[in-house]
């Protein structure tokens, strides 16, 4: 409910206003295209193009090449990543994947973006392996987190101030929002958006609400809530944006909101029942590569494309996310039952399902005050951003994005750097010989990527239930 109403007030802003480029949309919104009388035999315009089915072949065929290895392993197989790049002893491995999906969103992100991403990645490489070399330590990794945690609060400063910046950029039409809820006024038009401005606003202060209510009832003091709560916004708020401005399929929280405020209160002073309520917490909000933000403000996009259907669109869009969830829910307690979760041999019915448990247990033994040392890293990485912003601001042409240097060293981002550097690569040659009407007639050979990764995929998974049910095989970035 928070995530609904609160993509529903910042639609306009996100979309009309700042015009974000949602690369993730690129694709749907071409096979939406109504189509041209008399230009082929598909519906679809872009089907119609010959460099669209080009660029379809070559990341379908690879995967359908390497499925023959499935019924003969001896079979020469296409390599997907080649040898891994290293600075040298204590720096971490820049991994060289080729990611036909990724390089095809890629294409579709500000030129700006996508440089600033593998800029910045390969800048926090070197950052890491400089603290490996002199055995800088400020504390141990947080599961779910960015590691090491120097890097993970460093990034949660990035995110703090993204997420700040952008409010603050959106106070004008917040403003307006909170007119048009409280006031009624007339003059502020919500007649396009899927729910009314009113509705939005008063029904995200009675989800947060309840929110805030039902943690402190779990046990949690009301200032850790608090700040939780604070961290979670943050978080969402951060990934959502980071997403509709760099096209990655997902991407996980720099730092998770649990370890954020007991990193600020300290722990020495929390209760027994805060700390089991802390723990309760991950049940919910732990490992954030997949959010429901993102895919709400996705679909905000598609909503003010298909104009005159958003009401029909949204109650289509939350009925999938119920029947999900609970299918989800009712399939995953009811395996865990019959087979017993513990022998499933994954990490997320082992390590990781222990660790909020195992983590209680820590803290509650060597408890510790506000750590100034992660918030002073963090503090740092909020003040970079805020310079950066101002650059931008400054002078137009300066390269390096905000945005890049708060998700570049997060995972998945330091998972596809290389395929990022390929499709800005790509891009920036494009746009140097061909310009925009370059950048335009390339446009379908990566969607072709993006779909010909995806169909292949399906086949795969179809040839693995058939003949190696319950021993499938992975595909690269499927998995």
């Amino acid at each position: 409910g928070c995530c609904l109403f609160l993509m529903v007030m910042l639609r306009r802003q996100w979309v009309e206003n700042e015009r974000i480029d949602y690369p993730l949309m690129e694709m749907p919104l071409a096979i939406l295209e109504d189509p041209e009388p008399g230009s082929g035999p598909f519906r679809v315009p872009i089907m119609n193009r010959p460099v669209f089915w080009f660029g379809f072949g070559i990341s379908s065929f690879v995967i359908l090449w390497n499925i023959i290895s499935y019924f003969n392993p001896t079979f020469p197989t296409i390599p997907w990543r080649f040898n891994d790049i290293k600075f040298g002893p204590e720096f971490p491995s820049i991994g060289t994947p080729i990611y036909w999906m990724v390089i095809g969103f890629g294409y579709f992100i500000n030129l700006d973006i996508s440089f600033s991403l593998w800029v910045f990645s390969l800048l926090t490489n070197i950052e890491v392996g400089m603290y490996n070399r002199i055995g800088l330590d400020i504390g141990g990794d947080e599961k779910y987190s960015t590691g090491p945690l120097v890097v993970g609060v460093q990034s949660m400063g990035a995110f703090t101030t993204v997420v700040t910046a952008s409010l603050w950029m959106a106070r004008t039409h917040l403003k307006d929002v909170w007119r048009k809820a409280v006031h009624r006024d007339p003059r502020v038009d919500d007649s396009d958006e899927i729910v009314s401005y009113r509705t939005a606003l008063f029904g995200f202060a009675i989800c947060a609400t309840y929110l805030f209510v039902w943690h402190i009832g779990t046990g949690m003091e009301v200032v850790y809530a608090a700040v939780f709560l604070v961290g979670v916004l943050i978080m969402y708020l951060g990934i959502t944006r980071v997403i509709a401005e760099t096209g990655l399929i997902s991407i996980r929280a720099p730092l998770m909101p649990q370890p954020f405020a007991m990193f600020i209160l300290g722990s020495d002073l929390l209760t027994r029942e805060t700390m089991v309520s802390i723990a309760l917490s991950y049940s919910w909000c732990s490992d954030t590569k997949t959010t429901i933000m993102p895919a709400l403000a996705h679909s905000s996009k598609l909503f003010t494309t298909v104009k005159g259907h958003q009401r029909r669109l949204i109650i289509g869009v939350v009925t999938a996310m119920i029947v999900g969830v609970v299918a989800s829910f009712a399939y995953t307690i009811y395996m865990g039952y019959l087979h017993g979760a513990a022998n499933y041999g994954g990490i997320f019915t082992g390590g990781l399902a222990r660790y909020p448990w195992d983590n209680l247990v820590k803290k509650v033994k060597d408890p510790f005050p506000t750590k100034w040392g992660p918030l002073g890293f963090m503090s740092v990485g909020a003040l970079i951003t805020a310079g950066l912003m101002a650059l931008r601001y400054r002078f137009p042409a300066w390269p390096l994005h905000p945005i890049g240097f708060a998700a570049g060293p997060v995972y998945p981002v330091n998972r596809v750097v290389f395929p990022i550097f390929l499709a800005w690569a790509v891009k920036s040659v494009i746009l140097r010989i061909g310009g925009v009407r370059g950048y335009r007639q390339a446009g379908p050979f990566f969607i072709g990527l993006i779909l010909g990764h995806f169909v292949g995929t399906g086949i795969s998974f179809i040839v693995d239930i058939i003949w190696f049910h319950g021993d499938g095989h992975s595909i690269p970035f499927s998995d």
